[in-house]
């Protein structure tokens, strides 16, 4: 489903040289997107999944164009297009299976433990990868999630009525 490949290094040091700027900087560290700084630099093109192939593999969609750090390997769509919503439900089998598949920096998520991860997909009646009902079920899960903030901001506000 992925061409894997790993991406050019970049270091630090060197996107110190250039300046801050509007590129994220992706390294292996499992929070914030992976993102360790932004730069006047990119060296790999955005609308792609990342995974951190030296600790514990966590996978992040890269929206822009990006540089990254060694170990930061990079899939790509091989027969279809990717967009912000199929990005959410493939990053949330891919971290999945960290968990199922042991990965840890003993057994780390390298290019051709990779190639040979099999995830489980819906489809529809036709046996093909049902690509809409993954982007409808990332619809669902933001919408919940929104109207969980929005309820516990009207609790928060009502709270504060009677307190005033």
């Amino acid at each position: 489903m992925f061409e894997v490949s790993g991406s050019k290094t970049t270091s630090k040091i060197h996107l110190e040289k250039i300046g801050a700027g509007k590129y994220p900087y992706i390294t292996t560290q499992a929070t914030n997107n992976g993102i360790a700084g932004y730069y006047d630099f990119y060296t790999e093109m955005g609308n792609c999944l990342t995974i951190d192939s030296a600790v514990l593999g966590s996978c992040f969609y890269q929206k822009d164009n990006f540089s990254a750090s060694d170990h930061v390997e990079i899939l790509r769509p091989k027969k279809f297009t990717l967009n912000s919503k199929l990005a959410l439900y493939f990053t949330s089998l891919f971290n999945k299976n960290i968990v199922i598949l042991g990965y840890s920096y003993t057994k780390k998520r390298n290019q051709i433990r990779i190639k040979n991860e099999i995830v489980k997909l819906p489809v529809n009646n036709l046996g093909e990868i049902d690509f809409d009902f993954m982007e409808s079920f990332i619809s669902g899960v933001q919408k919940t999630s929104i109207k969980g903030v929005i309820e516990l901001k009207d609790k928060i506000i009502e709270q504060t009525k009677k307190a005033i």
